[in-house]
């Protein structure tokens, strides 16, 4: 029951019916930009964290609302003269002091978050991706960091017209996985990736720096 309430928590921002089975990147295409190693905040409140768990260039990205943290995976690659970011939910717990806090809040839930409260939509951006990965499009303005996520509305409009030619299956009638390998993806944006309604280029997600690594 927690777990499909946790999922059911992510979904305000990141309400991708299109997600992928391959990766955008591969470790030959991932690539760094020191400024992301950074604590964000959006103007909902959520706070975001970029860091490195190890030696490769894949970034961690850990994302706390009030009551909530998911920690994901994310590979940044940068496909003509745009950004892409490649977002992946981890499997593993977070930590055994989360899962406990989790499993507390459970046992004894806030009637605030229990109805609704704007700390479940702060949390809605990023769970929609389990367990394939998600495509956003970065812009890098100052100390600010913009997401804009799919047009799932145009790309299904592009596949029922059979504008694009990227393989695909429809899952459900919600949901569309793209299972296009890693080059046919690169391809795709690198032709499709100017185009001003593929992304919701007027609803983006704006991340403010707070502090640096």
């Amino acid at each position: 029951m927690k777990k499909i309430l946790f999922v059911t928590l992510f979904l305000v921002f990141m309400q991708s019916c299109i997600t992928s089975l391959h990766p955008l990147y591969t470790e030959a295409t991932l690539i760094e930009k020191k400024e992301m190693m950074a604590l964000w905040k959006d103007k909902e409140g959520m706070y975001w964290r970029f860091f490195k768990a190890d030696d490769s260039k894949l970034y961690r990205l850990r994302c706390r609302s009030r009551n909530f943290t998911a920690v994901y995976n994310a590979g940044l690659v940068k496909i003509g003269e745009n950004y892409f970011l490649d977002v992946q939910m981890e499997e593993e717990p977070i930590s055994d002091e989360e899962a406990a806090r989790l499993k507390k809040a459970d046992e004894n839930p806030d009637p605030k978050v229990a109805k609704g409260s704007s700390d479940q939509n702060d949390v809605g951006f990023l769970a929609y991706n389990i367990p394939g990965h998600n495509f956003y499009k970065l812009a890098f303005k100052g100390d600010n960091i913009y997401v804009y996520p799919f047009n799932d509305d145009y790309l299904e409009d592009l596949f029922k017209q059979r504008k694009v030619r990227i393989k695909h299956e429809k899952v459900e009638s919600s949901l569309t996985v793209l299972t296009a390998s890693t080059q046919e993806l690169q391809d795709f944006f690198k032709k499709y990736g100017n185009d001003p309604k593929l992304f919701k280029n007027d609803e983006p997600k704006v991340l403010r720096k707070l502090v640096k690594k």
